[in-house]
C-alpha cells in the first residue's frame, strides 16, 4: 500500500495537503485490530506490524469518558495518569472524537523511529498495554481499563509512505503526528 505523502513535507496547507492527512486517517481507520492474551498470558497483536518496524499508531477504546475519568491509572513510574488527563480535558472543543463503530480514538503515537536499537512500532504498541517503568506509556493492562475486548489499535508502516524530502524520519514522523492531531483533534489521552 504505497502512498505518496510527500505533499506533507513540501507545500503549505492546501486542499491537497488536507487530502493527504485524510488519506492517512482513512488508511488507519480502515484497519482496526484486536489485542488479545495467549493462554500463557502474553499479549498478542492481531495482524500486527513486524518486529523493529517504523510507523505511526492509533489506539481506540469503547470505554466512555466517564470510565476514563474514574479509572485507576497504572502505578508504574511515568505511566500516563489516564484519570487525571481525561478529567483535565473534559469539555474541551479540540479533543478528538473520531469513531470507528463503537470504538473512539483516544491515543496516537510514533514507534520505532529515532535512535536505532530502541524497539519498534510493534514493541511500542505492546508497551502501551503492558507498560514499563519510565516509558511514558498508558500501561493499560495495569489500569482498571484492562478489558482488552474494549480496545483496538491501528497502524501505518513508515516505509509504506513515499517521502519527497530526505530528512531524518523522526522529524517527519513528529510532523505528521502533530499535523494529524491539529486536523482531526487531539486524542484525549495524549499528553504532548
Amino acid at each position: 500500500m504505497q502512498q505518496d505523502f510527500s505533499v506533507l513535507f513540501t507545500s503549505p496547507v492546501s486542499n491537497l495537503y488536507l487530502a493527504t492527512l485524510s488519506s492517512i486517517n482513512d488508511a488507519q481507520e480502515g484497519h482496526l485490530r484486536k489485542i488479545t492474551k495467549s493462554a500463557k498470558g502474553r499479549l498478542k497483536l492481531e495482524d500486527g506490524p513486524p518486529t523493529k518496524a517504523d510507523g505511526l499508531y492509533w489506539l481506540y477504546t469503547s470505554y466512555k469518558d466517564e470510565d476514563l475519568r474514574a479509572s485507576q491509572p497504572s502505578p508504574k513510574r511515568k505511566a500516563v495518569p489516564v484519570n487525571r488527563i481525561a478529567s483535565e480535558r473534559e469539555g474541551l472543543d479540540m479533543v478528538c472524537n473520531r469513531r470507528v463503530g463503537e470504538f473512539r480514538l483516544v491515543y496516537n503515537g510514533i514507534g520505532g523511529l529515532g535512535i536505532k536499537g530502541y524497539g519498534g512500532l510493534r514493541e511500542r504498541i505492546l508497551e502501551e498495554f503492558r507498560g514499563g517503568d519510565g516509558t511514558g506509556s498508558l500501561a493499560i493492562c495495569d489500569t482498571s481499563l484492562n478489558d482488552l475486548e474494549r480496545w483496538r489499535y491501528s497502524f501505518i508502516l513508515w516505509p509504506e509512505i513515499t517521502h519527497a524530502e530526505k530528512i531524518e524520519y523522526l522529524a517527519q514522523a513528529v510532523r505528521v503526528e502533530t499535523l494529524w492531531r491539529l486536523h482531526f483533534g487531539w486524542p484525549i489521552l495524549c499528553i504532548r
